[in-house]
C-alpha cells in the first residue's frame, strides 16, 4: 500500500525539466553592454534625470559620466550646427563664390548695367568671407576631435584671448564685433543650407 495519498502525486515534481520557447530579448541585434572609459568595465549605462528630463548618463561602478544629453535650447541650436566634420557647407559657399564672381566677371567683360557688377562684387565678398568662416570654424572642431577635447573649450579660448586683446587694445574692438557678425551670419547660413540638404535627402 503506498504511503503517499492518492493527490500527492500530482504535485510531485516532474523530472523533466519544465521547457518553454525562449524569449526574444529587447536587446536582440543590439549591444545591451558597453565599456566604460574611466573604469574600462562593462557596464550598462544609468541615465540621471531632473524633473523627467534626462540630463546625461553615468557608469555604475564608478560614476563616470558616459553620455550627455542636450536640453531643448541646445538641441535647437544643434539643428543649426551639427557637432559633425563635413566640407559640404564650405563646398557649397565656394561654389556661390564662384557663381557670383563669374556674375562678377560677366557684368566687367560685356559692359552689363551697374546692377549686375554690385550684385556680383557684394555676393564675392560676402560669401568668400563666409567660405572662410567655415573653413575656420571646421579646423577648429577638426582638432577637438583629434585630441579627443570638446571643442567648447577651444571656443571659449578663443573668446578669452578676444576679450584679453580688446582690453588692452581698444582699437580692435570694432574688428572683434565684426568678426563675431561674420561668425553669427556663417552659423544661420550654415545652418539653412544644412537643414535644407536635410531636408532634400530624406
Amino acid at each position: 500500500m503506498s504511503s503517499f495519498p492518492s493527490h500527492s502525486r500530482q504535485l510531485r515534481l516532474s523530472s523533466k525539466p519544465h521547457q518553454t520557447a525562449p524569449e526574444r530579448s529587447v536587446f536582440a541585434g543590439h549591444h545591451a553592454t558597453v565599456n566604460c572609459l574611466e573604469c574600462h568595465r562593462t557596464m550598462v549605462p544609468r541615465v540621471v534625470t531632473y524633473y523627467g528630463q534626462p540630463l546625461r548618463s553615468i557608469c555604475p561602478f564608478c560614476g563616470a559620466t558616459f553620455a550627455k544629453f542636450p536640453g531643448g535650447l541646445k538641441r535647437f541650436f544643434e539643428r543649426f550646427h551639427p557637432r559633425t566634420l563635413s566640407l559640404d557647407a564650405f563646398k557649397g559657399l565656394v561654389m556661390m563664390t564662384i557663381c557670383f564672381g563669374l556674375i562678377w566677371f560677366i557684368s566687367i567683360w560685356v559692359k552689363l548695367p551697374e546692377e549686375f557688377n554690385f550684385i556680383g562684387t557684394i555676393g564675392t565678398l560676402i560669401l568668400a568671407i563666409l567660405a572662410a568662416a567655415e573653413l575656420t570654424v571646421q579646423f577648429v572642431e577638426f582638432m577637438a576631435a583629434k585630441l579627443s577635447h570638446e571643442s567648447n573649450y577651444y571656443w571659449a579660448g578663443l573668446v578669452s584671448i578676444a576679450l584679453v586683446l580688446a582690453n588692452e587694445n581698444p582699437n580692435l574692438i570694432d574688428y572683434l564685433l565684426l568678426f563675431s557678425g561674420i561668425m553669427m551670419l556663417r552659423w544661420l547660413v550654415v545652418g539653412v543650407l544644412q537643414n535644407l540638404r536635410r531636408k532634400a535627402s530624406s
